[in-house]
């Protein structure tokens, strides 16, 4: 310490330092256009395979597919590291099996589709499944940081 600080600064740089710490580790609330975007990116990836898969030859579909899928996964990291999301879920196994399950429902109406459809039947429907379920949970989420 120079002759020139006095305690009182000192203290007071090391109080202005901790609350620029604690504001960084704070998770910042994602935009309200993520939550609905990467949903429908996910849902326009997945579609597209499902096109690509009914027609093989039509590269257009695939090239869609990637670049949704691309931009998707940008978006979701964008997303995790400015929300502050763990990469582990938290809670006991009851509470994350509970959260997780929601997967289920794009499964199960997938196989269905996939009965009376067949496999890009399958695709399309689980695709636009979990585009539903990113873009719910996205907003749920997005409200709890927000409140």
């Amino acid at each position: 310490m120079n002759e020139s600080t006095s305690p009182a600064d000192a203290d007071a740089a090391l109080t202005t330092a901790r609350s620029a710490l604690a504001a960084a580790r704070r998770p910042r609330p994602v935009p309200a256009w993520r939550p609905p975007v990467t949903g429908v990116l996910f849902a326009a990836g997945f579609g597209c395979l499902a096109l690509y898969d009914a027609h093989p030859h039509t590269w257009a579909y695939l090239l869609g597919a990637a670049l949704c899928l691309a931009i998707f996964l940008a978006l979701t990291i964008a997303s995790s590291r400015a929300g502050g999301i763990t990469p582990w879920p938290a809670g006991s196994a009851r509470e994350r099996a509970r959260r997780q399950s929601a997967v289920a429902l794009p499964i199960v109406a997938g196989g269905i589709a996939w009965a009376f459809l067949g496999f890009p039947g399958f695709i399309g429907v689980f695709g636009a499944g979990l585009g539903i379920l990113t873009w719910v949970q996205m907003a749920s989420a997005r409200k709890g940081t927000a409140a």
